[in-house]
Order: C-alpha cells, then sequence, then structure tokens
C-alpha cells in the first residue's frame, strides 16, 4: 500500500472511489477543493490510499485553513459537519484499518511539514487514538416519511402547533433554482444578516457563488416569505439520499410569525418530494437554543466526534472564552455593511 496526494488528473479516480464508498459524505466530493479554492484561496490536500497495483481504496481531504487569530490548520472538512476517511466497500476490516492509520500518518507529516498548528478532522466517529476527542457536537437525523401528511403526523404535538400558526399568518414558501438571481441575493442578504445579529461573521457572496457554479445539480434554494416580503430563507443541499440546509438565514421579523419553523419544514416536505431517506438537521452543541430547537422536530441524536491533532501546545485554546463572548457581543451591534464587508476575511479562516 503506498499514499498519494490526488490532484486535478486524477480527479476521475478519485470520483470513482468515492462513487463506490458507501461511507462517503458530502464532504468527500471533489468539488470542494475548487468552491474553497476559487473563493479564499486555500490549498487542498487530497490523500489516497493505493493497493500496490495502483487502485484507490481510500480517501481522505484535507483543506488548509490559514487564519491570522488561529493560525494554519489542515482541516476534513471546513465549514461543513463531515470529513475523515471514507472507503471502498470491497476493503476487509482489517484493511480499513491499516488504511486509516498510513493516511493519518501521512498527514500529520503534511501538517509537520507545513508547520500546522492543528490537524482537525469531523466524522460520526473518531478519528485515530492519537488525536483529542470533542462530543460537544451532536448531528440530529430525521428519518423522512412517504408524505407530507404521514410525516406531519409523526412531528411532536407543539411542532405542529406552531406550524399551523404559521399557517394562519400567509407565510408563503418558494422552492426555487440555486443560479435564480433574485433567489440568490435574497439568501446572502437574509443569511448575512442573520449571522451579524448572532455575533457570527458571514461567508463571502464569491463562497456561495462557486457552490451554485459546482454544485447546482444538488442545491435548491428555499425563500420563506410575509406578506411578499422574504424573512427566511435557506440552501438546500442533497447527497445520497439526504436533504441538509448547512446554511439558512431568519431576519427578527420571522420570529412572531414563526418563519423558522416554516423553512425548517418546507426543507423536509423538499426531502419528502425528492424522494430522500432523511433530513439532515446538522450538528449543534448539546443544550444549545438551536439544539432544542431542532430536538422538537423528533429527530434522533448522533454522536459527532471533532478529532484534533495539536501540533503545537498554544494552539489548544487560540481565544478564551471570555474573549469569545466579547467579540460575540461587538459584532450583533455593528452595521450591517460593515459585517459584509469585514466577515468574509474572518469566516474563511474559522474552519467551525
Amino acid at each position: 500500500m503506498r499514499i498519494r496526494m490526488y490532484d486535478a488528473k486524477q480527479r476521475d479516480r478519485w470520483d470513482a472511489l468515492v462513487e463506490a464508498s458507501s461511507d462517503a459524505t458530502i464532504g468527500h466530493l471533489w468539488q470542494w477543493r475548487e468552491v474553497i479554492g476559487a473563493a479564499y484561496g486555500f490549498d487542498s490536500f487530497y490523500l489516497v490510499a493505493e493497493e500496490s497495483e495502483g487502485e484507490p481504496v481510500a480517501a481522505l481531504p484535507f483543506i488548509r485553513i490559514r487564519s491570522g487569530l488561529y493560525g494554519s490548520e489542515l482541516a476534513s472538512m471546513p465549514y461543513i459537519d463531515y470529513g475523515a476517511v471514507c472507503h471502498r466497500d470491497s476493503l476487509p476490516e482489517d484493511q480499513r484499518e491499516r488504511c486509516d492509520r498510513e493516511l493519518y500518518n501521512y498527514a500529520l507529516q503534511l501538517g509537520r511539514a507545513l508547520r500546522a498548528k492543528r490537524l482537525h478532522v469531523r466524522s460520526l466517529r473518531p478519528a485515530d487514538p492519537r488525536f483529542t476527542i470533542s462530543t460537544e457536537k451532536i448531528t440530529q437525523h430525521l428519518a423522512i416519511a412517504r408524505s407530507a401528511s404521514e410525516q406531519l403526523k409523526l412531528l411532536p404535538a407543539e411542532r405542529r402547533n406552531r406550524l399551523r400558526r404559521a399557517e394562519r399568518f400567509g407565510l408563503s414558501t418558494e422552492i426555487l433554482v440555486p443560479d435564480d438571481a433574485g433567489a440568490f441575493e435574497e439568501f446572502c442578504e437574509i443569511y448575512c444578516t442573520n449571522m451579524r445579529d448572532l455575533g457570527s461573521p458571514t461567508h463571502s457572496r464569491e463562497f456561495f457563488r462557486q457552490l451554485v457554479l459546482r454544485f447546482s445539480d444538488r442545491l435548491a434554494l428555499i425563500v420563506i416569505r410575509h406578506r411578499g416580503v422574504a424573512v427566511a430563507s435557506a440552501m438546500a443541499f442533497e447527497f445520497r439520499g439526504v436533504l441538509s440546509v448547512p446554511w439558512t438565514g431568519a431576519l427578527l421579523a420571522a420570529r412572531p410569525v414563526y418563519g423558522s419553523n416554516a423553512l425548517y419544514w418546507s426543507a423536509i416536505c423538499l426531502a419528502i418530494e425528492r424522494g430522500c431517506r432523511m433530513f439532515d438537521f446538522g450538528r449543534s452543541s448539546a443544550g444549545s437554543g438551536i439544539f432544542e430547537f431542532k430536538r422538537q422536530w423528533g429527530p434522533k441524536p448522533q454522536q459527532s466526534y471533532w478529532s484534533t491533532f495539536y501540533f503545537r501546545a498554544d494552539a489548544k485554546a487560540p481565544r478564551q472564552r471570555k474573549e469569545l463572548q466579547f467579540a460575540t457581543t461587538i459584532w450583533r451591534h455593528i452595521p450591517l455593511a460593515v459585517a459584509r464587508a469585514v466577515g468574509p476575511s474572518l469566516r474563511k479562516g474559522i474552519s467551525n
């Protein structure tokens, strides 16, 4: 077995391996390196374990994140919930363990050569015994019924009640193709405003443009309107029968009319219409407000493992919690124009 680093010349071989790997996730799609490279200029390192005859049997993608705040980090994968190693289905279990060990050995050598502070991996399983494991994040998966009416019956009574309230307020839903210019601008505006209100910098419009360009066949835009005005929006992403909404936003005006409830219900209905088997609510911190909001839809919790190898002792706490809280408070009060202009330069360096 040998470890190789694939570039654009080997994309077909990478894609074929992902297609033959049932444990591959959206984070293993080749287009991510194109999206992040074009939007933020970060380098990618796509590692592959090959058998002696050159057959690829396992893959481990990394993006090198550079940040003035946090230093250099190799992340698998940044900005989304999943990365780590995927394996060809025909690979025996003992060979999988060997592939994992060799791929992570190579990744650690690479991280040292690049003088990275950390090597970070996100998955539904621990990455490697040498890594520090965080179990703070929980992913929540909702099994999809055959029809909206059947799904509605499965929801907790409190959630059905809120959806009825949203209906009485006259909210409307639009499901649009991602390259619809008007809907794209509405989504970006709502997302940026929502992130500012939460005290967090936003991704750039170019990041979302690249998503639309590279993943147009997997994406849809959901827009919730109240009296004709967009109050909530999401970019939905479909992969192998699983629909997720990694990027959502709701204006303050959406709260009294239950706009966020209407948004997630519309996303679940979209999953039903497309014949998906699961809706992925994404990760959140256990006990947080957003965790509780997701839990009330009735999904099953799945433990997320954030595995990190620290090359330097000072990489463990890039910022103190008090400093983070102070920065969050300040960000909530800056003008929206400033958040739009400055946010992306900060956001690109935060792999979360």
